[in-house]
């Protein structure tokens, strides 16, 4: 324990004195004529442990608020739960099909806000958008305005590749660069080893509609081998809608299939947000880690408040037992 005005420990030196004086009032009450004091049930002394109680607690009060004097702080330790989330955004054009209101993207951004605001402070998020290939839009951080400020200034371009958002994604957990060649991917797993994060998750926010670039169930494994799991959030319908686009009619509908194997395939799992509004599951499911973290604290207001409660439990004893402070 430190104390931040350690010269008000010199009230201390006040603590023996009064224990000087109530001693020798103690002494000096030992006559005939002042030792008998009367209880109300008709005189009978009191007990001597009734007599000294409310000076003990008055004088532990007394002791307590002269230590808060010296405004003291110590290290206390609480569990603090800590991990890292990046949620990944399919961007593609797809997302701006309407066959949920507003629009798919809309509404992926609207799960993904409401996640966030349910995070505590000591979880970083991170935002990757991915369409043809897969861009970090804010690295994982505790700033929970810079990371709402990220996903909504989200908007749509190009086509989708899954694998490169999960692959942003795990750049993002692994904070460096992360070499890959697209073309020998399935060799290069194999012997690639990017480290281990248990304490981090990735959410893919997508249509499921893939149209070519890294194989995501082979990204899926990479994210498997460093303890990642890949929580995917379908985002459309499986009857679908058209998108118009540069004066073309795009067909486009929720896949699903992929999404479950990807999951699957990390030890995530697969939610459609239209039966999932507020990904209370994922929220459940993604592993956290709580390590306990020392923090120094000033404990003043604990000293007073109990030093206050004392002296309350001390006077109505006093009163009770004796009819007098």
């Amino acid at each position: 324990m430190t104390f931040l005005t350690p010269q008000a420990l010199w009230g201390l030196l006040l603590i023996p004195a009064l224990v000087l004086c109530y001693g020798l009032v103690q002494w000096r009450a030992k006559s005939p004529s002042s030792f008998a004091l009367t209880a109300a049930d008709g005189g009978r002394a009191a007990a001597s442990w009734r007599r000294r109680l409310p000076p003990v607690l008055f004088l532990v009060a007394l002791t307590a608020m002269l230590f808060s004097l010296a405004r003291p702080e110590a290290n206390i330790t609480l569990p603090v739960r800590t991990g890292q989330v990046v949620l990944a955004f399919d961007t593609s054009n797809s997302m701006l099909a309407g066959d949920v209101a507003p629009s798919r993207l809309a509404v992926a951004k609207a799960r993904a806000l409401q996640f966030v605001s349910r995070q505590p402070g000591s979880v970083q998020i991170g935002v990757v958008a991915f369409t043809n290939g897969g861009l970090i839009v804010q690295a994982p951080t505790k700033d929970q305005a810079a990371i709402r400020a990220a996903i909504e200034r989200l908007t749509t371009d190009g086509g989708t590749s899954i694998g490169e958002g999960i692959f942003a994604s795990l750049t993002a957990i692994a904070d460096r660069p992360i070499e890959l060649d697209p073309n020998g991917i399935a060799t290069d797993i194999a012997a690639l080893d990017i480290g281990s994060f248990s304490n981090a998750a990735i959410i893919v926010f997508t249509d499921g509609e893939e149209i070519g670039g890294a194989d995501p169930i082979e990204i899926a494994r990479l994210a498997s081998s460093a303890g990642v799991p890949v929580y995917t959030v379908g985002i459309g319908t499986l009857r679908g809608t058209v998108v118009p686009l540069d004066g073309f009619s795009i067909a486009t509908a929720l896949d699903e299939s992929m999404l479950i194997e990807i999951a699957d395939t990390t030890g995530g799992e697969y939610y459609l947000a239209e039966d999932n509004p507020d990904l209370q599951g994922i929220f459940d499911a993604i592993d956290r880690t709580f390590e306990r973290q020392g923090e120094r604290i000033e404990i003043t207001a604990l000293l007073a408040m109990m030093a206050m409660a004392l002296i309350v439990v001390a006077t109505g004893l006093s009163v009770r037992w004796f009819g007098r402070v």
